[in-house]
């Protein structure tokens, strides 16, 4: 039995199950081999043991399996994941080689796992993620003698905690800061984290504990590199290179956008685009802000992203105004209604932050009549929440919704029924209901109540629950108005029934409210937040019934 198969049983199976085709083996060895000349890769994969290489006549242009293709290339006859999990090995066995065998051996790996398939890349990271834990042993040792240091005095807990800070830093992390080295090195681990979480998430994935504890690695060795002055920020216009606005296009995720056009209008006046770039990814935006610069606190998304591009401020309630030019004078509020992280590698690293800080000194330096900054947020959790709390209830276990008084809402509950939380949630699984106003008139108050209890009570280890509320939270925002039928699209009735909300951005207090959030679960907010939610202006830590 090979070193490989010792290592990660299941490669037998795995084997037997994706063999690859001839031609499909043909076109990846072609992928792979692109580049004939790159004599350091060719020359290090000839070193590997037992690879044999045969010439391959050109491909026909009429040929069915490679259509278009002319090329002669060379076929590794070996299956790619052998030799990227044969590659890994050898990088960890040199450890103590000399830094340019070192280098090389990192340089093999990244290549060859950019050419391997998605299964094939679970595979590899299980092992990456296997050796990465390895030194067990190592950091129990290490802890045990800094345990036994604190009686021997200060100096010996010092010696003992240089050990064991290198013992985690070193023992584990070479690998990683090797890759990290490499040229793409940085790009190489964002991508290689990205497959990480991916995998994370599957419900049946194995090692799912050591992958976490990987990815958690990943993260805070690059997170020093994407530091406030390593980010540029950079506005896109209408007439930034193609490939950037592609990226624009395809990165954002809060609002999609469905073609050029909607693209067009999101560029257009009285609109702004910003996004941070990192050399490590040029031209490739890692985070998105777009802004609707208003005379108004918007309270619903579909008057910013649908309306003309060449309407006027005034034609977010009036289109027969039409401007050509932008009149900055004219506008007093800035909206930021969509933030997008573009790189799943560099979750837990707060990009957005640092993105709407800058964007605010960059639009306050633009257009100085601007006196509000808000946000037209969605609320991603609300409905699943209350889906949940529904059915919770049902099963007669105490939530929030035990004691909740339905209102008019109770005409929906026939209560006749044996189960008429069940029929409520039927109810609302559909969204269909929004479109008939005298049933959407009824939900409307119970659901902007249970919403703002939702945002403003519910915590996750003292935090807004509320992913999208905990970010504007920790940034310093204040929770100030609660919208109702705000964003009817698909995602939205999804997501919050529709709902939305407005965080604002008082400059002056950004600081204050970000150090009261983070160090006592102070959420700044508004009477009607406040009134909705059944808190008590007086403390907002006593909880009313709802």
């Amino acid at each position: 039995m090979s070193r490989i198969a010792l290592i990660y049983p299941k490669l037998a199976i795995f084997r037997s199950r994706t063999q690859l085709t001839s031609s499909a083996r043909n076109a990846r060895s072609c992928d792979l081999m692109k580049n004939p000349l790159n004599s350091h890769l060719n020359v290090v994969l000839m070193s590997l043991n037992n690879i044999e290489v045969t010439t391959v006549a050109a491909f026909s242009t009429h040929s069915p399996s490679n259509p278009g293709i002319q090329t002669t290339s060379i076929i590794i006859q070996k299956d790619l994941f052998e030799l990227a999990s044969k590659a890994l090995m050898e990088l960890q066995e040199s450890k103590n080689s000399s830094s340019l065998i070192v280098e090389k051996k990192a340089h093999v790996f990244c290549d060859l796992y950019r050419t391997l398939q998605h299964s094939e890349k679970s595979l590899i990271l299980n092992q990456f993620a296997l050796i990465w834990s390895g030194k067990q042993n190592a950091t129990l040792n290490s802890v045990k003698k800094y345990l036994t240091a604190q009686e021997k005095g200060d100096e010996a807990l010092i010696k003992a905690e240089d050990n064991l800070r290198n013992t985690l830093a070193v023992e584990q992390n070479w690998i990683l800061s090797i890759l990290a080295r490499q040229e793409g090195g940085i790009k190489f681990l964002i991508d290689i984290r990205a497959d990480i979480l991916e995998q994370v998430e599957i419900a049946d994935a194995t090692n799912v504990v050591v992958l976490r504890s990987l990815s958690n690695a990943i993260r805070d060795l690059i997170a020093p590199c994407f530091g406030i002055d390593m980010l540029q920020l950079d506005r896109v216009t209408w007439s930034s290179p193609g490939s950037l606005l592609q990226h624009v296009s395809e990165g954002e995720a809060v609002h999609p956008m469905r073609s050029w056009s909607d693209l067009k209008k999101r560029l257009g006046p009285y609109r702004r685009c910003f996004i941070l770039l990192h050399p490590a990814l040029p031209k490739r935006p890692l985070a998105i802000l777009h802004v609707a610069l208003t005379n108004e606190i918007s309270d619903n998304i579909h008057s910013i992203i649908t309306r003309n591009m060449n309407h006027s401020v005034d034609s977010e309630t009036d289109t027969s105004t039409l401007a050509d030019d932008e009149d900055v004078n004219r506008v007093n509020t800035a909206i930021f209604y969509s933030i997008s992280s573009t790189q799943k590698g560099l979750a837990g690293i707060d990009l957005g932050q640092s993105l709407i800080k800058r964007a605010l000194r960059a639009l306050q330096a633009e257009i100085p009549s601007l006196q509000q900054h808000s946000t037209l947020s969605p609320i991603p959790g609300f409905r699943s929440w209350l889906l949940q709390q529904l059915r919770e209830t049902e099963r007669g276990r105490k939530t929030v919704l035990a004691d909740f008084d339905w209102g008019s809402a109770q005409q929906l509950i026939n209560s006749t029924k044996e189960n008429p939380l069940g029929l409520l949630r039927n109810l609302l699984v559909d969204s269909s209901w929004m479109r008939e106003e005298a049933k959407a008139k009824l939900l409307k108050q119970p659901l902007m109540r249970l919403c703002a209890h939702y945002l403003f009570v519910e915590k996750r280890r003292g935090f807004a629950l509320d992913s999208v509320a905990n970010f504007h939270l920790r940034n310093g925002a204040m929770m100030w108005r609660l919208n109702w039928a705000s964003d009817l699209s698909p995602r939205g009735l999804k997501n919050s029934f529709g709902l939305m909300m407005n965080y604002r951005y008082y400059l002056e207090s950004c600081e204050k409210n970000s150090q009261l959030y983070a160090e006592k679960q102070q959420i700044e907010s508004s009477e009607q937040i406040r009134l909705l939610s059944g808190v008590s202006s007086q403390s907002t830590n006593q909880i009313s019934h709802l």
